[in-house]
């Protein structure tokens, strides 16, 4: 038991160590988790994974801007304008809106790979993710981070 406790703190402290420090002011965590259920049984994606994106992402901050992304799920609205228009979302600091935007681009990813490691991958931009399709290379860190984050939420939701 103590080993396991030890492990979840070791891992909580691994994601929080590498998340970008925000100056803006989040949301609470279960206004974050109910956002994530709602939006996760519209578009049937894990709503422990919108969370964990969420957490990664902005740490639970929905005015956050860096690099072109902008808010809780870190949207880039550039590569986004027509299902931005689609979806009728306009605002991404709106956490809803900003949610079902990415919701909604984690759908079709699913939809086109399956592989939950290349979706996270891809929504990441990350460079190397046709490597890790083709077998090339291992998981990026963003992937397992987020993928171990949603089953420690799973768990504390009892799922």
């Amino acid at each position: 038991m103590k080993k396991k406790i030890v492990a979840l703190g070791l891992l909580l402290w691994l994601i929080l160590s590498r998340l970008p420090v925000q100056a803006a002011d989040p949301m609470g965590e279960e206004a974050v988790a109910q956002l994530a259920e709602e939006v996760g049984e519209e578009y049937m994606i894990c709503p422990e994974l919108l969370q964990a994106i969420a957490w990664k992402e902005s740490r639970y901050c929905p005015d956050v801007e860096s690099k072109g992304c902008i808010g809780l799920m870190q949207v880039a609205g550039r590569w986004h304008q027509e299902r931005m228009q689609e979806l009728g979302a306009d605002n991404l600091k709106d956490a809803r809106q900003n949610m079902i935007v990415a919701a909604d681009y984690l759908q079709d990813l699913v939809e086109t790979y399956g592989d939950p490691i290349m979706v996270l991958m891809v929504y990441n931009g990350d460079s190397r993710a046709e490597d890790y399709w083709e077998g090339r290379c291992g998981p990026s860190e963003y992937a397992e981070e987020i993928l171990e984050y949603s089953a420690l939420l799973e768990g504390q939701h009892g799922k």
